[in-house]
């Protein structure tokens, strides 16, 4: 073939059209490869932002228990001395109490000896009065 031939120029011409086609879909492909690749980076920097400020919110959350956790451990031993204090002071009532019923329980026994005495002397009196009467 010819190189100055119409069919030669035309291989010819063709052949730098596909590489100008060839470039331009290379640069095109190169776009959309670098478009994506930095919209991957992009999602990666912000899911990496994102685990970061998860990461801190846990920590202060992990304070923030802590923190409750001493505050319910120090009110359980607060009511825990309450509770004791509460149980002493019962202990010491119900003592106080069974010493109250068995006063009353003497009391009532000595109401009721005095009332049996009572009219006893009643008796004793009516007895006496009456004999005086019928010594006069």
């Amino acid at each position: 073939m010819n190189p100055t031939s119409p069919a030669a120029l035309n291989v010819k011409r063709s052949i730098d059209r596909q590489r100008k086609e060839q470039r331009a879909v290379s640069s095109i492909l190169s776009g959309v490869g670098l478009a994506l690749l930095l919209i991957i980076l992009g999602c990666a920097s912000l899911a990496g932002f994102g685990g970061f400020v998860l990461w801190k919110q846990i920590q202060r959350q992990s304070v923030t228990v802590d923190q409750m956790e001493q505050r319910i451990n120090k009110d359980i031993a607060s009511l825990q001395g309450r509770n004791e204090e509460l149980s002493s002071a019962l202990e010491s009532t119900g003592a106080q109490l069974a010493k109250h019923q068995s006063l009353l329980e003497q009391a009532k026994s000595q109401l009721s000896r005095q009332e049996k005495d009572l009219e006893t002397v009643r008796r004793r009196l009516s007895i006496l009065e009456g004999d005086s009467g019928s010594r006069r």
